[in-house]
């Protein structure tokens, strides 16, 4: 064996490596052991972005038409403005640093992968500025449906359908239009999203003019201005032993009542320990919710080990809660959840799959919640009081009966006591 073989070929793998603080924030493929939990939740439905799906718009058929849609932007953009030559020549500028915010190496030709960085940061670009300006004409009318909206929300924040944040802002910035003066691009983002996202989000305000340079795609920037703006509050560590707590139907049987809340943000739960009230903000479940909690659960499974991770620490929080179609049907109840999908069954396999494949954070979001809503119902007394009116005051005819049992019994020690009076007298 040749010693200067290994040493030349194992010199040539450490050239290639280099040490990178933000690798976790890099634009990557959703790991396999991820994808194949729900491999139609990845998936672009009806727009492929980036060089990660790239090969999508040529071989899926309902990617053909935002495709197209793609071109009739460019074409429109181009209309009055500079040639074309000066948009490609921008972009090409930017392929090296724009490859490096993925993480593997992409293998795109330089012209293909610059043609893909024009087509796709002008429709991402464009598609913003006419939400912003509500402009639509005879070519744009599909995207005044209901449907197409919510879609394109949905594949723009997918986690490896991703265009580097900085080519879009300079896509913007070298299309700027009059009037764009007094709107930047995170106005545009955020106006965008406001209107397509499946589940609530805080009032859009305007924010400072850069980005946060680890931020590299839509979806970190969306996720970072999410959590940054509405954190419920972080307690400290918890230093006890604590365990999961039990399903919703099985903390109503020990007194817990479920009450909903106009929280800032889908992480407000709150639990009020004297009063045993679990106070959870409303959810509206949808055909997107799942693939929008899947790709926001694996951009955080890349965050140090040490971090919050809150959307994966709420999962398995409802995930706690949610074991059975009547744990569902009781938030229902409680307009805690919303089912738009119908069948409770659907959603309650869903949230019990979020967690498979996932790792938990080291620290949990909800160690508080759990130890105090563990302490209530360990309490006999909650327990005693729950299992009475689940027994005896579930139904108005049940409560009628027992206050009539009652009532007899009052007169029956009554007529007792007059008894032995007159019989003493």
């Amino acid at each position: 064996m040749s010693y200067w073989t290994v040493e030349r070929n194992l010199t040539g793998q450490l050239d290639g490596v280099s040490k990178d603080s933000s690798a976790g924030f890099k634009i990557r493929e959703v790991p396999e052991h991820l994808r194949t939990e729900n491999v139609k939740s990845y998936e672009p439905q009806i727009i492929a972005i980036g060089p990660l799906n790239h090969h999508l718009a040529r071989e899926k058929t309902h990617l053909a038409e935002m495709q197209r849609h793609k071109v009739l932007y460019l074409k429109n953009l181009l209309e009055g403005r500079s040639s074309l030559v000066w948009y490609c020549c921008r972009m090409e500028e930017l392929e090296e640093r724009a490859r490096c915010c993925y993480a593997e190496p992409i293998e795109i030709a330089g012209h293909e992968f610059v043609e893909m960085l024009v087509l796709d940061a002008c429709f991402i670009v464009e598609l913003f500025r006419r939400f912003m300006l509500d402009l639509w004409d005879d070519d744009n009318n599909v995207f005044r449906t209901s449907w197409i909206r919510k879609k394109l929300g949905r594949d723009l924040l997918a986690a490896d359908n991703q265009l580097p944040l900085f080519v879009l802002q300079e896509f913007y910035d070298i299309t700027k239009m009059h009037g764009d003066e007094e709107t930047n691009f995170q106005d545009l983002i955020l106006g965008f999203f406001s209107k397509v996202l499946p589940v609530q989000l805080l009032k859009v305000s305007k924010i400072g003019s850069e980005f946060d340079p680890k931020i590299t795609h839509l979806l970190g920037f969306m996720y970072d201005y999410y959590w940054k703006r509405a954190p419920r509050f972080v307690p400290p560590p918890y230093k006890e032993n604590w365990n999961f707590i039990i399903s919703a139907t099985n903390l109503k049987e020990a007194g817990v009542k479920f009450e909903k809340i106009e929280g800032d943000s889908l992480f407000s739960i709150d639990f009020d320990k004297d009063a045993g009230i679990m106070k959870i903000p409303a959810l509206t479940i949808d055909d997107d919710t799942e693939s929008l909690f899947r790709n926001i659960s694996v951009y955080e499974q890349f965050f140090p080990i040490d971090a919050y991770a809150p959307f994966i620490n709420y999962l398995k929080f409802m995930d706690c809660l949610i074991n059975t179609a009547k744990d569902v049907e009781l938030l229902c109840k409680n307009k805690i959840l919303h089912n738009c999908l119908g069948d409770d069954e659907v959603v309650a396999n869903m949230f019990n799959r979020f967690g498979d494949s996932v790792s938990l954070p080291l620290y949990n979001f909800y160690g508080d919640i759990f130890h105090n809503v563990n302490d209530y119902c360990d309490r006999h007394w909650n327990r005693w009081i729950a299992n009475l009116r689940h027994n005896y005051f579930n139904t108005s005819w049940t409560i009628i009966s027992v206050f009539a049992a009652l009532f007899l019994l009052i007169l029956t020690l009554t007529q007792t006591v007059f008894s032995v009076l007159a019989y003493f007298q």
